[in-house]
Protein backbone atom coordinates (compact mmCIF):
# COMPACT_ATOMS: atom_id res chain seq x y z
CA UNK A 1 0.00 0.00 0.00
CA UNK A 2 2.75 2.42 0.79
CA UNK A 3 4.56 1.84 -2.40
CA UNK A 4 1.10 2.45 -4.31
CA UNK A 5 0.79 5.88 -2.73
CA UNK A 6 4.69 7.05 -3.07
CA UNK A 7 4.07 5.86 -7.06
CA UNK A 8 1.15 8.07 -7.51
CA UNK A 9 2.83 11.19 -5.93
CA UNK A 10 6.15 10.77 -8.02
CA UNK A 11 3.52 10.72 -11.33
CA UNK A 12 1.51 13.65 -9.86
CA UNK A 13 4.96 15.58 -9.41
CA UNK A 14 5.98 14.50 -12.85
CA UNK A 15 2.72 15.66 -14.82
CA UNK A 16 3.05 18.99 -13.14
CA UNK A 17 6.17 19.60 -14.02
CA UNK A 18 6.22 18.61 -18.04
CA UNK A 19 4.52 22.29 -19.17
CA UNK A 20 7.20 24.27 -17.87
CA UNK A 21 9.89 21.97 -18.98
CA UNK A 22 8.20 22.32 -22.61
CA UNK A 23 8.70 26.25 -21.89
CA UNK A 24 12.31 26.11 -21.18
CA UNK A 25 13.25 23.93 -24.03
CA UNK A 26 11.86 26.32 -26.54
CA UNK A 27 13.22 29.57 -27.31
CA UNK A 28 11.73 32.75 -26.43
CA UNK A 29 10.61 35.80 -29.48
CA UNK A 30 11.98 39.16 -29.47
CA UNK A 31 11.59 42.33 -31.15
CA UNK A 32 15.44 43.11 -30.76
CA UNK A 33 17.45 42.51 -33.81
CA UNK A 34 20.97 41.40 -32.66
CA UNK A 35 23.61 42.20 -35.21
CA UNK A 36 26.70 39.86 -35.90
CA UNK A 37 24.75 36.72 -33.78
CA UNK A 38 25.20 33.48 -35.23
CA UNK A 39 22.33 31.74 -34.42
CA UNK A 40 22.03 27.05 -34.36
CA UNK A 41 19.35 25.41 -35.95
CA UNK A 42 17.11 24.53 -33.28
CA UNK A 43 15.93 20.67 -32.64
CA UNK A 44 12.76 19.83 -32.43
CA UNK A 45 12.82 17.41 -28.58
CA UNK A 46 9.40 15.12 -28.49
CA UNK A 47 9.01 14.35 -24.74
CA UNK A 48 7.59 11.01 -23.79
CA UNK A 49 5.20 11.30 -20.19
CA UNK A 50 6.35 7.95 -18.55
CA UNK A 51 6.38 6.87 -14.98
CA UNK A 52 10.58 7.14 -14.87
CA UNK A 53 12.33 9.88 -13.53
CA UNK A 54 12.80 12.74 -16.39
CA UNK A 55 15.92 12.70 -18.21
CA UNK A 56 18.78 15.85 -17.56
CA UNK A 57 18.01 18.71 -20.74
CA UNK A 58 21.47 19.48 -22.48
CA UNK A 59 22.97 22.61 -21.67
CA UNK A 60 22.13 25.20 -24.82
CA UNK A 61 25.11 26.26 -26.43
CA UNK A 62 26.80 30.00 -25.95
CA UNK A 63 25.73 32.99 -28.31
CA UNK A 64 28.66 34.14 -29.71
CA UNK A 65 28.39 37.89 -30.48
CA UNK A 66 30.72 39.51 -33.09
CA UNK A 67 31.41 42.91 -32.48
CA UNK A 68 29.43 45.40 -34.54
CA UNK A 69 31.00 47.82 -37.20
CA UNK A 70 31.19 51.49 -36.19
CA UNK A 71 29.15 53.72 -38.90
CA UNK A 72 31.16 56.29 -40.26
CA UNK A 73 29.11 59.29 -41.18
CA UNK A 74 29.91 60.79 -44.61
CA UNK A 75 29.54 64.79 -45.34
CA UNK A 76 27.04 65.89 -47.48
CA UNK A 77 27.81 66.68 -51.07
CA UNK A 78 29.97 69.73 -52.26
CA UNK A 79 28.59 71.40 -55.29
CA UNK A 80 29.81 74.19 -58.31
CA UNK A 81 27.97 75.92 -60.96
CA UNK A 82 28.09 74.71 -64.90
CA UNK A 83 26.75 77.05 -67.49
CA UNK A 84 25.78 75.34 -70.64
CA UNK A 85 25.75 77.50 -73.66
CA UNK A 86 25.33 76.16 -77.64
CA UNK A 87 25.00 77.23 -81.55
CA UNK A 88 22.46 77.62 -82.06
CA UNK A 89 21.01 78.15 -78.42
CA UNK A 90 17.26 76.24 -77.45
CA UNK A 91 18.80 73.04 -77.49
CA UNK A 92 17.60 70.55 -75.36
CA UNK A 93 20.18 69.32 -72.69
CA UNK A 94 20.70 66.23 -70.24
CA UNK A 95 22.99 66.22 -67.29
CA UNK A 96 23.73 63.24 -66.25
CA UNK A 97 20.61 61.48 -68.21
CA UNK A 98 18.28 64.06 -66.33
CA UNK A 99 16.33 66.53 -68.57
CA UNK A 100 18.12 70.48 -67.79
CA UNK A 101 16.42 72.56 -69.89
CA UNK A 102 17.03 74.58 -73.12
CA UNK A 103 20.57 76.25 -73.59
CA UNK A 104 21.65 78.89 -72.47
CA UNK A 105 21.70 77.52 -68.99
CA UNK A 106 24.22 79.75 -66.66
CA UNK A 107 24.78 78.88 -63.31
CA UNK A 108 23.50 75.56 -63.18
CA UNK A 109 24.49 74.03 -59.71
CA UNK A 110 25.64 70.48 -59.80
CA UNK A 111 27.54 68.15 -57.39
CA UNK A 112 31.40 68.83 -57.46
CA UNK A 113 32.84 65.66 -60.15
CA UNK A 114 32.28 64.69 -63.28
CA UNK A 115 28.99 64.77 -65.54
CA UNK A 116 28.12 63.74 -68.25
CA UNK A 117 26.37 66.47 -70.39
CA UNK A 118 24.09 66.01 -73.35
CA UNK A 119 23.26 68.51 -75.92
CA UNK A 120 19.98 67.81 -78.60
CA UNK A 121 18.61 69.64 -81.47
CA UNK A 122 16.43 68.34 -84.50
CA UNK A 123 18.19 68.54 -87.55
CA UNK A 124 21.49 68.38 -85.64
CA UNK A 125 23.78 65.92 -84.49
CA UNK A 126 23.97 65.01 -80.53
CA UNK A 127 27.00 66.57 -78.78
CA UNK A 128 27.85 65.06 -76.17
CA UNK A 129 31.11 65.34 -73.26
CA UNK A 130 32.06 64.69 -70.07
CA UNK A 131 32.92 68.07 -68.16
CA UNK A 132 34.68 67.93 -64.58
CA UNK A 133 33.27 70.82 -61.86
CA UNK A 134 34.95 71.61 -58.66
CA UNK A 135 33.93 72.17 -55.31
CA UNK A 136 33.03 76.00 -55.29
CA UNK A 137 34.02 76.10 -58.91
CA UNK A 138 32.19 77.20 -62.04
CA UNK A 139 32.35 75.40 -65.67
CA UNK A 140 31.47 76.35 -69.12
CA UNK A 141 30.62 74.19 -71.71
CA UNK A 142 30.32 75.95 -74.96
CA UNK A 143 28.71 73.27 -78.50
CA UNK A 144 28.62 74.35 -81.76
CA UNK A 145 25.71 71.90 -83.14
CA UNK A 146 26.41 69.93 -86.72
CA UNK A 147 23.47 70.11 -88.87
CA UNK A 148 22.43 66.90 -90.62
CA UNK A 149 22.99 66.79 -94.24
CA UNK A 150 20.30 64.46 -95.71
CA UNK A 151 21.94 63.60 -99.28
CA UNK A 152 19.89 63.68 -102.31
CA UNK A 153 19.69 61.02 -104.95
CA UNK A 154 18.46 61.74 -108.32
CA UNK A 155 15.49 59.47 -109.74
CA UNK A 156 16.27 57.63 -112.23
CA UNK A 157 13.56 57.66 -115.11
CA UNK A 158 13.10 54.64 -116.99
CA UNK A 159 11.44 54.72 -120.32
CA UNK A 160 8.53 52.35 -120.71
CA UNK A 161 6.75 51.53 -123.58
CA UNK A 162 2.98 51.34 -122.69
CA UNK A 163 0.94 49.64 -125.08
CA UNK A 164 -2.66 50.65 -125.63
CA UNK A 165 -5.79 48.00 -126.09
CA UNK A 166 -6.10 47.21 -129.46
CA UNK A 167 -10.21 47.89 -129.88
CA UNK A 168 -11.85 45.82 -132.28
CA UNK A 169 -14.32 47.33 -134.65
CA UNK A 170 -15.71 46.83 -137.30
CA UNK A 171 -14.07 48.01 -140.46
CA UNK A 172 -14.44 50.94 -142.64
CA UNK A 173 -12.04 50.52 -145.64
CA UNK A 174 -10.33 53.62 -146.72
CA UNK A 175 -12.65 56.00 -144.27
CA UNK A 176 -11.31 55.20 -140.57
CA UNK A 177 -8.24 57.25 -139.03
CA UNK A 178 -6.38 56.84 -136.29
CA UNK A 179 -2.85 58.71 -134.31
CA UNK A 180 0.14 57.06 -133.56
CA UNK A 181 1.97 59.57 -130.90
CA UNK A 182 5.74 59.54 -130.58
CA UNK A 183 7.82 61.00 -127.25
CA UNK A 184 11.12 61.87 -126.95
CA UNK A 185 13.41 63.56 -125.18
CA UNK A 186 14.87 65.76 -127.65
CA UNK A 187 12.50 68.57 -129.53
CA UNK A 188 13.66 68.83 -133.48
CA UNK A 189 14.08 64.60 -133.67
CA UNK A 190 12.83 63.67 -136.89
CA UNK A 191 10.74 60.44 -136.53
CA UNK A 192 10.14 58.28 -139.66
CA UNK A 193 8.24 54.47 -140.05
CA UNK A 194 9.45 51.09 -141.46
CA UNK A 195 12.64 53.15 -143.08
CA UNK A 196 9.91 55.59 -144.96
CA UNK A 197 10.47 59.56 -144.77
CA UNK A 198 7.16 59.99 -144.01
CA UNK A 199 6.48 60.61 -139.97
CA UNK A 200 6.89 63.99 -138.36
CA UNK A 201 9.49 66.12 -136.56
CA UNK A 202 9.27 66.31 -132.03
CA UNK A 203 8.26 69.66 -130.78
CA UNK A 204 7.08 70.00 -126.77
CA UNK A 205 8.09 66.56 -126.43
CA UNK A 206 6.03 64.58 -128.85
CA UNK A 207 4.44 64.76 -132.51
CA UNK A 208 1.88 62.81 -133.91
CA UNK A 209 0.87 60.93 -136.98
CA UNK A 210 -1.92 60.33 -138.92
CA UNK A 211 -2.43 56.96 -140.21
CA UNK A 212 -5.52 54.57 -141.97
CA UNK A 213 -6.73 52.27 -139.10
CA UNK A 214 -7.61 49.74 -142.22
CA UNK A 215 -4.25 50.29 -143.22
CA UNK A 216 -0.76 48.26 -143.25
CA UNK A 217 0.62 48.64 -139.98
CA UNK A 218 4.37 49.87 -139.71
CA UNK A 219 6.52 47.58 -137.60
CA UNK A 220 9.67 49.82 -136.46
CA UNK A 221 10.20 54.01 -135.98
CA UNK A 222 13.43 56.11 -136.05
CA UNK A 223 14.01 58.92 -133.99
CA UNK A 224 17.22 60.76 -134.87
CA UNK A 225 18.95 63.99 -134.72
CA UNK A 226 22.77 65.42 -135.44
CA UNK A 227 24.97 64.23 -132.41
CA UNK A 228 22.71 61.67 -130.94
CA UNK A 229 22.84 57.86 -131.31
CA UNK A 230 19.98 56.21 -133.77
CA UNK A 231 17.03 55.62 -131.59
CA UNK A 232 14.76 52.60 -133.02
CA UNK A 233 11.73 50.73 -131.54
CA UNK A 234 8.37 48.94 -132.71
CA UNK A 235 5.27 49.39 -133.28
CA UNK A 236 3.52 47.17 -130.76
CA UNK A 237 0.12 48.21 -131.47
CA UNK A 238 -2.23 49.58 -134.24
CA UNK A 239 -4.56 52.31 -133.60
CA UNK A 240 -8.40 51.63 -134.33
CA UNK A 241 -10.64 54.50 -135.52
CA UNK A 242 -10.09 57.17 -133.40
CA UNK A 243 -7.44 56.08 -130.76
CA UNK A 244 -3.54 57.17 -130.57
CA UNK A 245 -1.17 54.31 -129.78
CA UNK A 246 1.66 55.94 -127.69
CA UNK A 247 5.44 55.28 -128.32
CA UNK A 248 8.17 56.81 -126.67
CA UNK A 249 11.93 56.82 -127.29
CA UNK A 250 15.18 58.47 -125.64
CA UNK A 251 17.81 60.41 -127.64
CA UNK A 252 21.37 59.70 -126.40
CA UNK A 253 24.27 62.21 -127.12
CA UNK A 254 27.00 61.06 -129.49
CA UNK A 255 30.24 60.92 -126.87
CA UNK A 256 33.50 62.65 -128.28
CA UNK A 257 36.65 63.47 -126.83
CA UNK A 258 39.26 65.81 -126.46
CA UNK A 259 42.31 66.89 -124.13
CA UNK A 260 43.09 69.64 -121.73
CA UNK A 261 46.29 70.90 -121.48
CA UNK A 262 47.21 72.90 -118.05
CA UNK A 263 50.37 74.81 -116.64
CA UNK A 264 50.58 77.14 -113.72
CA UNK A 265 53.62 80.14 -112.61
CA UNK A 266 54.89 78.88 -110.24
CA UNK A 267 54.70 75.07 -111.23
CA UNK A 268 53.47 72.60 -109.22
CA UNK A 269 50.28 73.23 -107.97
CA UNK A 270 47.21 71.23 -107.44
CA UNK A 271 44.62 71.35 -110.38
CA UNK A 272 41.31 69.67 -110.17
CA UNK A 273 38.65 68.90 -112.96
CA UNK A 274 35.48 68.90 -112.82
CA UNK A 275 35.98 68.77 -108.58
CA UNK A 276 37.15 65.32 -109.03
CA UNK A 277 40.19 64.28 -111.08
CA UNK A 278 43.14 66.14 -109.51
CA UNK A 279 47.28 66.31 -111.33
CA UNK A 280 49.78 68.40 -110.50
CA UNK A 281 51.14 71.44 -112.77
CA UNK A 282 51.89 71.03 -115.82
CA UNK A 283 49.97 68.40 -116.54
CA UNK A 284 47.31 67.14 -119.23
CA UNK A 285 44.11 65.68 -119.05
CA UNK A 286 43.33 63.27 -122.00
CA UNK A 287 40.03 61.58 -122.62
CA UNK A 288 37.91 64.21 -121.69
CA UNK A 289 34.28 64.61 -123.16
CA UNK A 290 33.90 67.54 -125.09
CA UNK A 291 31.76 70.37 -123.96
CA UNK A 292 32.24 72.70 -120.89
CA UNK A 293 34.21 72.14 -117.76
CA UNK A 294 35.70 73.86 -114.69
CA UNK A 295 39.23 73.97 -112.96
CA UNK A 296 40.48 74.69 -110.08
CA UNK A 297 44.15 75.48 -109.00
CA UNK A 298 45.92 76.06 -105.63
CA UNK A 299 48.79 76.23 -103.95
CA UNK A 300 50.22 76.98 -100.38
CA UNK A 301 51.02 80.63 -100.41
CA UNK A 302 48.79 82.04 -103.72
CA UNK A 303 45.27 83.17 -103.89
CA UNK A 304 43.04 79.78 -105.58
CA UNK A 305 42.79 80.23 -109.15
CA UNK A 306 39.24 78.87 -111.19
CA UNK A 307 38.42 79.20 -114.40
CA UNK A 308 36.41 77.15 -117.05
CA UNK A 309 37.13 75.74 -120.75
CA UNK A 310 35.11 73.76 -123.48
CA UNK A 311 36.65 71.33 -125.17
CA UNK A 312 36.35 70.62 -128.53
CA UNK A 313 36.17 66.71 -130.10
CA UNK A 314 39.41 65.45 -131.34
CA UNK A 315 41.63 69.25 -130.02
CA UNK A 316 43.61 70.20 -126.63
CA UNK A 317 42.76 72.85 -124.68
CA UNK A 318 45.30 74.98 -123.32
CA UNK A 319 45.02 76.67 -119.55
CA UNK A 320 47.85 78.68 -118.23
CA UNK A 321 47.38 79.71 -114.71
CA UNK A 322 49.50 82.83 -112.96
CA UNK A 323 49.11 82.63 -109.24
CA UNK A 324 48.94 85.89 -107.14
CA UNK A 325 50.62 85.42 -103.75
CA UNK A 326 48.41 85.51 -100.29
CA UNK A 327 48.88 88.97 -99.14
CA UNK A 328 50.83 89.18 -95.74
CA UNK A 329 48.63 88.30 -92.91
CA UNK A 330 48.46 90.16 -89.55
CA UNK A 331 49.73 88.82 -86.61
CA UNK A 332 46.64 89.74 -84.34
CA UNK A 333 43.06 89.96 -84.38
CA UNK A 334 40.62 91.78 -81.68
CA UNK A 335 37.50 90.83 -79.87
CA UNK A 336 34.14 92.93 -80.41
CA UNK A 337 32.24 93.00 -76.86
CA UNK A 338 28.66 94.60 -76.85
CA UNK A 339 26.55 93.12 -73.95
CA UNK A 340 23.14 94.35 -72.22
CA UNK A 341 23.25 96.13 -69.96
CA UNK A 342 26.58 98.06 -70.51
CA UNK A 343 28.87 98.70 -68.24
CA UNK A 344 30.57 94.79 -67.89
CA UNK A 345 34.26 94.63 -66.45
CA UNK A 346 35.98 92.86 -69.56
CA UNK A 347 39.05 90.64 -68.23
CA UNK A 348 41.04 88.38 -71.10
CA UNK A 349 42.97 85.83 -69.78
CA UNK A 350 42.89 87.12 -66.80
CA UNK A 351 43.64 90.66 -67.74
CA UNK A 352 41.63 93.64 -67.46
CA UNK A 353 40.70 95.97 -70.58
CA UNK A 354 37.73 98.16 -69.73
CA UNK A 355 33.44 98.33 -69.73
CA UNK A 356 31.47 96.99 -72.30
CA UNK A 357 30.69 98.06 -75.23
CA UNK A 358 34.66 97.89 -76.14
CA UNK A 359 36.77 96.19 -78.85
CA UNK A 360 39.58 94.71 -77.46
CA UNK A 361 42.81 94.37 -79.98
CA UNK A 362 46.07 92.72 -80.25
CA UNK A 363 44.89 89.63 -79.53
CA UNK A 364 47.40 86.63 -80.47
CA UNK A 365 45.47 84.16 -83.05
CA UNK A 366 43.58 80.97 -80.87
CA UNK A 367 41.93 80.46 -77.82
CA UNK A 368 41.33 83.27 -75.25
CA UNK A 369 39.07 82.81 -72.04
CA UNK A 370 36.91 85.65 -71.86
CA UNK A 371 35.60 86.52 -68.48
CA UNK A 372 32.63 89.36 -67.82
CA UNK A 373 31.26 91.00 -64.17
CA UNK A 374 28.34 92.97 -63.98
CA UNK A 375 27.23 93.78 -60.63
CA UNK A 376 23.44 92.61 -60.12
CA UNK A 377 24.27 89.98 -62.74
CA UNK A 378 25.63 86.44 -63.11
CA UNK A 379 28.89 86.44 -64.82
CA UNK A 380 29.96 85.44 -68.13
CA UNK A 381 33.08 83.12 -68.58
CA UNK A 382 33.53 81.09 -71.98
CA UNK A 383 36.49 80.76 -74.52
CA UNK A 384 36.67 82.88 -77.21
CA UNK A 385 38.96 82.34 -80.39
CA UNK A 386 40.51 84.96 -82.18
CA UNK A 387 41.38 84.96 -86.01
CA UNK A 388 44.62 87.25 -87.22
CA UNK A 389 43.50 89.96 -89.24
CA UNK A 390 39.72 89.35 -88.24
CA UNK A 391 37.14 91.28 -85.37
CA UNK A 392 35.37 88.46 -83.44
CA UNK A 393 31.88 90.06 -82.09
CA UNK A 394 30.86 88.46 -79.02
CA UNK A 395 27.41 89.71 -77.87
CA UNK A 396 25.88 88.81 -74.69
CA UNK A 397 22.67 89.49 -72.60
CA UNK A 398 23.29 89.56 -68.83
CA UNK A 399 20.63 87.28 -66.85
CA UNK A 400 19.95 88.51 -63.17
CA UNK A 401 21.50 87.29 -60.07
CA UNK A 402 18.77 84.73 -58.65
CA UNK A 403 19.08 83.04 -55.27
CA UNK A 404 20.52 84.05 -52.23
CA UNK A 405 23.51 85.96 -54.17
CA UNK A 406 24.36 90.02 -54.62
CA UNK A 407 27.17 91.81 -56.09
CA UNK A 408 29.40 94.40 -55.18
CA UNK A 409 30.32 97.36 -56.72
CA UNK A 410 33.81 98.71 -55.76
CA UNK A 411 35.54 102.11 -56.35
CA UNK A 412 38.92 103.49 -55.18
CA UNK A 413 40.68 106.66 -55.38
CA UNK A 414 43.57 106.57 -56.42
CA UNK A 415 42.88 103.42 -58.93
CA UNK A 416 44.89 100.21 -59.23
CA UNK A 417 44.24 99.26 -55.32
CA UNK A 418 44.03 95.90 -54.84
CA UNK A 419 40.42 94.43 -53.43
CA UNK A 420 40.30 91.88 -50.74
CA UNK A 421 36.90 90.59 -50.09
CA UNK A 422 36.81 88.34 -46.67
CA UNK A 423 40.62 88.05 -47.08
CA UNK A 424 40.67 87.05 -51.14
CA UNK A 425 42.29 88.76 -53.37
CA UNK A 426 39.17 89.95 -55.74
CA UNK A 427 41.59 91.76 -58.50
CA UNK A 428 42.32 96.29 -58.98
CA UNK A 429 40.25 99.00 -59.45
CA UNK A 430 40.68 99.48 -62.79
CA UNK A 431 41.65 103.36 -64.14
CA UNK A 432 38.29 105.46 -64.29
CA UNK A 433 36.07 102.43 -63.50
CA UNK A 434 34.72 100.02 -60.68
CA UNK A 435 35.51 96.45 -59.92
CA UNK A 436 32.75 94.73 -60.13
CA UNK A 437 32.28 91.71 -57.97
CA UNK A 438 29.40 89.71 -58.61
CA UNK A 439 27.90 86.32 -56.75
CA UNK A 440 28.44 87.31 -53.36
CA UNK A 441 26.37 85.68 -50.70
CA UNK A 442 23.88 87.34 -48.77
CA UNK A 443 24.96 88.67 -45.27
CA UNK A 444 27.59 90.52 -43.75
CA UNK A 445 31.16 90.54 -45.78
CA UNK A 446 34.58 92.83 -45.57
CA UNK A 447 36.12 94.60 -47.82
CA UNK A 448 39.52 95.82 -48.02
CA UNK A 449 41.65 98.09 -50.06
CA UNK A 450 45.47 98.30 -50.02
CA UNK A 451 47.85 100.47 -52.13
CA UNK A 452 51.67 100.98 -51.89
CA UNK A 453 51.84 104.27 -49.80
CA UNK A 454 48.48 104.61 -48.92
CA UNK A 455 46.61 102.88 -45.42
CA UNK A 456 45.28 100.04 -46.17
CA UNK A 457 41.08 100.83 -46.48
CA UNK A 458 38.46 98.45 -44.60
CA UNK A 459 34.77 98.83 -45.05
CA UNK A 460 32.16 95.97 -43.78
CA UNK A 461 29.19 95.75 -46.21
CA UNK A 462 25.57 93.67 -46.10
CA UNK A 463 24.66 92.06 -49.26
CA UNK A 464 21.13 91.19 -49.56
CA UNK A 465 20.17 88.65 -52.06
CA UNK A 466 19.65 90.60 -56.07
CA UNK A 467 20.87 94.05 -54.32
CA UNK A 468 23.82 95.58 -55.44
CA UNK A 469 26.24 97.44 -52.65
CA UNK A 470 28.82 99.82 -53.42
CA UNK A 471 31.87 100.72 -51.74
CA UNK A 472 34.05 104.28 -52.49
CA UNK A 473 36.76 103.83 -51.04
CA UNK A 474 38.97 107.19 -50.44
CA UNK A 475 42.67 105.93 -49.22
CA UNK A 476 44.68 108.27 -47.22
CA UNK A 477 48.54 108.54 -47.76
CA UNK A 478 50.48 107.06 -45.08
CA UNK A 479 52.52 109.12 -42.53
CA UNK A 480 55.76 109.67 -43.98
CA UNK A 481 58.41 107.42 -42.53
CA UNK A 482 62.26 108.86 -41.55
CA UNK A 483 63.18 107.19 -44.48
CA UNK A 484 61.87 108.14 -47.61
CA UNK A 485 59.79 106.00 -50.42
CA UNK A 486 62.23 105.11 -52.83
CA UNK A 487 59.84 103.96 -55.33
CA UNK A 488 56.16 104.86 -56.93
CA UNK A 489 53.67 104.10 -59.68
CA UNK A 490 53.24 104.21 -63.45
CA UNK A 491 49.25 104.35 -64.38
CA UNK A 492 49.19 104.23 -68.06
CA UNK A 493 46.38 104.62 -70.37
CA UNK A 494 46.19 105.18 -74.75
CA UNK A 495 43.56 105.43 -76.93
CA UNK A 496 43.30 103.30 -78.60
CA UNK A 497 42.94 100.88 -75.32
CA UNK A 498 44.61 97.20 -75.50
CA UNK A 499 48.26 98.55 -76.48
CA UNK A 500 51.55 96.58 -75.43
CA UNK A 501 52.85 98.90 -72.96
CA UNK A 502 56.77 98.85 -72.31
CA UNK A 503 59.01 101.07 -69.16
CA UNK A 504 62.09 101.61 -70.28
CA UNK A 505 62.03 98.78 -73.42
CA UNK A 506 60.79 96.00 -70.96
CA UNK A 507 57.38 95.23 -71.95
CA UNK A 508 55.13 95.52 -68.54
CA UNK A 509 51.06 94.55 -70.15
CA UNK A 510 48.53 95.87 -71.89
CA UNK A 511 46.96 99.23 -71.75
CA UNK A 512 45.00 100.59 -69.35
CA UNK A 513 47.60 99.40 -66.82
CA UNK A 514 48.89 100.46 -63.34
CA UNK A 515 52.48 99.38 -62.63
CA UNK A 516 53.95 99.51 -59.23
CA UNK A 517 57.01 99.52 -57.45
CA UNK A 518 58.71 102.24 -60.17
CA UNK A 519 61.67 103.26 -58.89
CA UNK A 520 61.66 107.10 -58.74
CA UNK A 521 63.91 108.83 -61.12
CA UNK A 522 63.23 109.24 -64.75
CA UNK A 523 61.79 106.36 -67.07
CA UNK A 524 60.70 105.94 -70.81
CA UNK A 525 57.00 104.99 -71.52
CA UNK A 526 56.21 103.49 -74.68
CA UNK A 527 52.72 101.73 -76.18
CA UNK A 528 52.96 99.93 -79.75
CA UNK A 529 49.93 98.92 -81.26
CA UNK A 530 50.01 96.93 -84.66
CA UNK A 531 48.55 99.55 -87.34
CA UNK A 532 49.62 102.51 -85.48
CA UNK A 533 53.06 104.53 -84.95
CA UNK A 534 54.61 103.44 -81.63
CA UNK A 535 54.26 106.86 -78.71
CA UNK A 536 56.29 107.38 -76.24
CA UNK A 537 56.75 110.05 -73.18
CA UNK A 538 59.77 110.50 -70.61
CA UNK A 539 58.43 110.74 -66.92
CA UNK A 540 59.77 111.64 -64.41
CA UNK A 541 58.70 109.52 -60.93
CA UNK A 542 58.44 110.21 -57.60
CA UNK A 543 58.62 107.95 -54.27
CA UNK A 544 55.64 107.25 -53.14
CA UNK A 545 53.22 108.97 -55.50
CA UNK A 546 51.28 107.82 -58.63
CA UNK A 547 52.67 108.74 -61.89
CA UNK A 548 49.51 109.52 -64.66
CA UNK A 549 50.50 109.01 -68.15
CA UNK A 550 47.87 109.06 -70.93
CA UNK A 551 49.29 108.32 -74.62
CA UNK A 552 47.23 108.10 -78.04
CA UNK A 553 48.57 106.32 -81.11
CA UNK A 554 48.44 107.84 -84.77
CA UNK A 555 47.79 105.96 -87.71
CA UNK A 556 50.15 104.37 -90.00
CA UNK A 557 50.35 107.32 -92.77
CA UNK A 558 50.07 105.60 -96.31
CA UNK A 559 53.14 105.93 -98.48
CA UNK A 560 54.23 105.59 -101.83
CA UNK A 561 57.17 104.88 -102.58
CA UNK A 562 59.37 106.23 -106.15
CA UNK A 563 61.76 104.60 -108.17
CA UNK A 564 65.12 106.20 -107.97
CA UNK A 565 67.32 106.23 -111.51
CA UNK A 566 69.47 103.35 -111.92
CA UNK A 567 73.42 104.68 -111.72
CA UNK A 568 73.68 103.05 -115.82
CA UNK A 569 70.24 105.53 -116.64
CA UNK A 570 72.32 108.52 -114.51
CA UNK A 571 76.00 107.67 -116.74
CA UNK A 572 73.41 107.59 -119.92
CA UNK A 573 72.32 110.76 -119.22
CA UNK A 574 75.46 112.34 -118.66
CA UNK A 575 76.93 110.58 -121.83
CA UNK A 576 74.05 112.25 -124.07
CA UNK A 577 74.78 115.50 -122.53
CA UNK A 578 78.19 115.36 -123.26
CA UNK A 579 77.48 114.25 -127.05
CA UNK A 580 74.87 117.30 -126.87
CA UNK A 581 77.51 119.48 -126.36
CA UNK A 582 79.60 118.77 -128.67
CA UNK A 583 77.48 118.62 -131.74
CA UNK A 584 76.90 122.20 -130.62
CA UNK A 585 80.25 123.39 -130.38
CA UNK A 586 81.70 121.85 -134.10
CA UNK A 587 78.17 123.67 -136.02
CA UNK A 588 79.77 127.08 -133.97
Amino acid sequence: MRTIVLLTCFLLAFLLAAPAMAAVAEPAETDEIIHGVTLEPVTETTYIITSAPPTEQPAERPVTREPETPVTDIPGPKVGWLTIISTPSGAEVTIDGEAAGATPITGREVGAGSHSVSISMPGFETYQTEKSVGAGEQAAVDATLNEIVIPTTAPTTRVTIHPEPTVTDVPCIGCDRGWIRVYCNVNGATVSFDQLSSGCTIANGYCDTDVATTGTAFRSFTVQKPGYEIFTGSVSSWPARGQTVSLYSTLIPVQSYGNIQVDSRPQGAVVTLDGSIWQNTPTTFTSVSAGTHTLQISMNGYQPYGTSVYVTAGKTASVNAYLVPNPPQPRTGSLNIVTSPKGADIYVDGTYYAETPYIVTSLAPGPHNLRMYKAGYDEYMSTVTVNAGQQTPISWTFTPQQGSVGSIDVYSTPAGSAVYLDGNYMGQTPYGGSLDIPSVLAGTHTVSLRLQDYKSYTQTVTVRAGEVVTVNAQLTPSTPSPVPDTTGQIMVVSTPAGAELFIDNTFRGITPATIPDIPAGSHVVMVRQAGYTDATQTVTVTGGQSTPVALSLAPVPVTTTKTPMSPVAGLGAVALAGLAVLYLGKRE
